[in-house]
């Protein structure tokens, strides 16, 4: 790019991002000789200096996220049902515009119990959702037109070719809202069963025929959430997710609770935003604003652009979802700490089997009404895959302290 050798410049993270913008420009001269042998310099372009970054983070709520990710590390790291429990992470976004409040992520080395600081974690790792992604799966389920809005289906042991499929427990008769609210596999299953083209028989195979052109569909439905795609973050390195090999009809039924495909933490605070903000999905972004240097003069704004816009035709499916995200808390199916906040949280735990561990995963947004923070808490492989599982960790842990202390800062008004 035409730098001296000896120049500064960024390299890495938002540094290494912005580096032209913050550098500026050195001067150029062209040197000439007299007759005399005496040099002459004649500038063919002015030096000037760099314009100032500022960032969308909200110091205060980046500087409690971080001491309250280090701090749950630290506490359950290796612990009794969470033995593989070592890294944590969790973003922050203004739905509405796309703005980064906070992000965080912490390492630690289950050996020696050294803490590596890994914020990158949140747009660099990739962890199964589980069901925090059920409300993509509803809203798939209603568009597609395979179930009805209050749709009631039976939540009961699926018999599939002689294989089980169920839920955690039985919840028997359940419509859309309260699959969310109690995270249902069976109703997801059949969501997918019927976006296949097939019908459940108990004790039949399924007859699904164009298994690909079905997770291609149910891919490009996430996708419209901001799932399995590069977020256009302004950092570097983003990955763009990770997609699970489909081969038989049953790996249908998996992707539908999120168990086949990878996101990001970043991923998964943009999909929950789209479902805050009734459809809109934000770039989300760090770059607040540039500015010329020691002056307030706005060069380039960074939040607000519009990556997505759900129909509008469907916005009442999405409505669907977002009661059942609010049911989730409000049934007390988060955590007590959650459903006890009067401000009012909407979300979706998800719990992934990761072999013999599990990642805990819980996303959401507040108030339900006026959304105006949203959020995605993951927690790889953060306990056993047992009947004693431990609590979910971002639901029980992590988010209501993390609410909390955002609402003290930032109270709710009428």
């Amino acid at each position: 790019k035409g730098y001296q050798y000896n120049s500064t410049v960024g390299k890495s993270g938002l540094e290494f991002q912005y580096n032209d913008v913050l550098a500026g420009t050195a001067q150029e001269s062209i040197i000439t000789y007299d007759s005399k042998g005496l040099a002459h310099r004649n500038i063919t372009r002015q030096a000037m200096k760099g314009n100032d970054i500022y960032l969308t983070i909200d110091i205060d709520m980046q500087q409690e996220l971080d001491a309250i990710i280090k701090q749950t590390l630290e506490t359950y790291a290796g612990t009794q049902n969470r033995e593989n429990f070592s890294s944590l992470f969790m973003a922050m976004e203004n739905p509405n515009d796309g703005s980064i409040i906070a992000m965080s992520g912490y390492q630690i080395n289950l050996d020696n119990k050294k803490m590596t600081y890994f914020a990158s974690g949140c747009y660099q790792s990739l962890a199964n959702p589980g069901s925090s992604i059920k409300g993509a799966t509803v809203y798939m389920g209603e568009s597609e037109k395979v179930i009805k809005p209050d749709e009631i289906i039976m939540d009961s042991v699926m018999n599939i070719a002689g294989q089980e499929f169920a839920s955690y427990e039985d919840h028997g008769a359940v419509n859309d809202v309260k699959a969310l609210s109690v995270s249902s596999n069976v109703y997801m299953f059949n969501i997918a069963i019927r976006l296949g083209g097939a019908t459940y028989e108990p004790g039949g195979p399924l007859g699904i025929s164009d298994i690909q052109g079905t997770v291609n569909k149910m891919r490009s439905y996430y996708s419209m959430f901001g799932l399995g795609n590069k977020t256009g973050l302004d950092v570097p390195d983003e990955a763009s997710g990770y997609m699970g090999n489909v081969s038989e009809p049953g790996m249908l039924l998996n992707y539908s609770i999120g168990q086949l495909d990878m996101y990001t933490p970043v991923q998964l605070v943009t999909y929950v935003s789209t479902i805050a903000t009734g459809g809109t999905l934000y770039k989300p972004t760090l770059m607040q604003s540039i500015r010329e240097v020691n002056s307030e003069q706005v060069i380039q704004t960074g939040p607000g652009q519009v990556q997505n816009v759900l129909p509008e035709k469907n916005k009442a499916y999405l409505e669907r979802v977002q009661m059942g995200f609010r049911d989730c808390v409000l049934a007390g199916n988060a955590s007590e700490a959650l459903q006890k906040m009067s401000e009012g949280i909407a979300g979706k735990t998800g719990t992934a089997e990761v072999t013999e561990w599990t990642t805990a995963v819980f996303d959401g947004y507040a108030p339900y009404d006026k959304p105006e923070v949203s959020f995605a808490c993951v927690a790889p492989t953060s306990s056993i895959n047992e009947q004693n599982v431990a609590p979910n960790i971002c639901s029980y842990e992590v988010t209501p302290l993390l609410l909390n202390r955002y609402f003290s800062l930032y109270p709710v008004t009428e």
